[in-house]
C-alpha cells in the first residue's frame, strides 16, 4: 500500500515487560489487555491533572480512574464475569488497587509494571530485541519520569497528544507511590524580578475573583513573594477543594440540590475565602514559630488548607439551610477528614 493511501490508526501500548518479566508469565493475555486499557484510561487522568482538574485525584494514593466491568467487556467482546476474573489476576500481581466509593462506584488506581531484570539471559526472554543492556539502564532512569503520550483508541485521547515541552512546563515528575505528582523543588530558570512580578500578577488575575483580593495577599506573604510557592498554594486550595467537593457530593440525595452546589463555589459560600484566610495566617504562625524543620510543608498545607474549606462549607449550610437531625449528621460525617 502507498504511503498517501494509509489511513491514521490509533493504538493501545502494551507494556513489553509483562511479556518479558518472568514475574507476570503466568498472567493472562486477556488481564494484559486489560491493563493497557485501563493505562490508556489513566492518560486521561493525567491530562485532567495537568490541565488543573483534580476530579480523577486523590490527594493520599494518586490518580485513579473509573472504568464500569460492562463498558469494558462490551470493548473487548467478553463476559463482565471473564472483566472479573482479569481484574482479580491484576489485583493478585498488583498491577491495580481498588477502591469501592459506594456512590461513585469503584476507583481503579494503576500501578506500574516491574521492569524486566537486566541481568537476565536476552535469549530468554520473549521479547529480546526490547531488552535493555545494563548500560543503558542507567541513562534510560531519568528518561522514564517523563510522559511519552501516544496515539491511543478513546476518543478523548486526541486531546492528550502533550509534547515534552509541555510537560516541562508543568513541572511533573514520577513517583512510583502516589502517581504523577507535582516537583516543586525542582530547579528554575532564573529570571528577573520583573517577570516574576508579571507571573505573580498573573496568577492573582487568575483567581483573586474566586478566593478574594485578602486571601491572594495571605498566600504571597506565606509564599514570601515566590512564584513557584505562590503556585503551589493556589493549585493546593482548588485540590483541596475538589476533595471536599467531591466528599460532599459523593451523595446521591444532594448531588442535584442547589444549597449543596453553592456550598462548594467561593462564589455564593463566603465562609470558604474567610476560611482560607484563617488557615492560611494560622500556617503562617506555625511555620513562623517551628524551631524544627517541617518535615512536609506540602502536606501540613494541604490538610489546613482542606480541613480549613470542609469547616466553611459545613457553616455554609448547617448556618443558612434547615436540615433534620440524620441531615446535620451525615453533612458533618462527610466533610470530616
Amino acid at each position: 500500500m502507498q504511503k498517501e493511501n494509509k489511513i491514521p490508526k490509533r493504538f493501545i501500548p502494551i507494556d513489553v515487560d509483562l511479556f518479558n518479566n518472568p514475574k507476570y508469565h503466568t498472567l493472562s493475555n486477556g488481564a494484559k489487555l486489560v491493563y493497557s486499557v485501563y493505562s490508556s484510561r489513566f492518560r486521561i487522568s493525567f491530562y485532567h491533572y495537568l490541565e488543573e482538574d483534580y476530579t480523577y485525584y486523590d490527594a493520599e494514593k494518586g490518580l485513579f480512574i473509573y472504568f464500569a466491568n460492562e463498558d469494558l467487556a462490551r470493548i473487548l467482546n467478553v463476559s463482565t464475569r471473564s472483566i472479573t476474573n482479569y481484574k482479580r489476576e491484576l489485583l493478585e500481581f498488583g498491577l491495580i488497587e481498588v477502591q469501592d466509593t459506594k456512590n461513585n462506584g469503584h476507583r481503579i488506581y494503576v500501578k506500574d509494571v516491574e521492569p524486566t531484570p537486566i541481568d537476565l539471559d536476552k535469549e530468554e526472554l520473549a521479547m529480546p530485541y526490547f531488552a535493555i543492556d545494563e548500560e543503558e539502564s542507567s541513562s534510560k532512569e531519568t528518561e522514564n519520569n517523563s510522559v511519552v503520550m501516544e496515539n491511543f483508541s478513546n476518543v478523548k485521547a486526541k486531546k492528550i497528544l502533550l509534547s515534552n515541552e509541555k510537560l516541562k512546563i508543568k513541572n511533573i515528575t514520577y513517583d512510583s507511590g502516589t502517581g504523577y505528582i507535582p516537583n516543586n523543588n525542582s530547579t528554575q530558570p532564573q529570571t528577573n524580578s520583573s517577570l516574576r512580578d508579571l507571573s505573580v500578577e498573573s496568577i492573582g488575575n487568575r483567581i483573586k475573583n474566586q478566593i478574594s483580593t485578602p486571601v491572594f495577599a495571605k498566600i504571597k506573604m506565606l509564599a514570601q513573594n515566590s512564584y513557584e510557592k505562590i503556585k503551589f498554594y493556589a493549585d493546593t486550595i482548588f485540590k483541596a477543594k475538589s476533595q471536599v467537593m467531591s466528599r460532599l457530593l459523593n451523595n446521591p440525595n444532594w448531588l442535584y440540590r442547589q444549597e449543596f452546589q453553592e456550598a462548594t463555589r467561593f462564589e455564593s459560600n463566603l465562609f470558604l475565602a474567610d476560611g482560607l484566610e484563617k488557615s492560611l495566617l494560622k500556617l503562617t504562625e506555625i511555620m513562623y514559630k517551628s524551631d524544627n524543620e517541617i518535615r512536609s510543608e506540602e502536606r501540613l498545607s494541604y490538610v489546613y488548607l482542606r480541613n480549613g474549606l470542609a469547616n466553611s462549607t459545613k457553616k455554609y449550610l448547617l448556618d443558612n439551610f434547615e436540615f433534620s437531625d440524620d441531615e446535620r449528621y451525615q453533612i458533618t460525617q462527610a466533610l470530616a477528614f
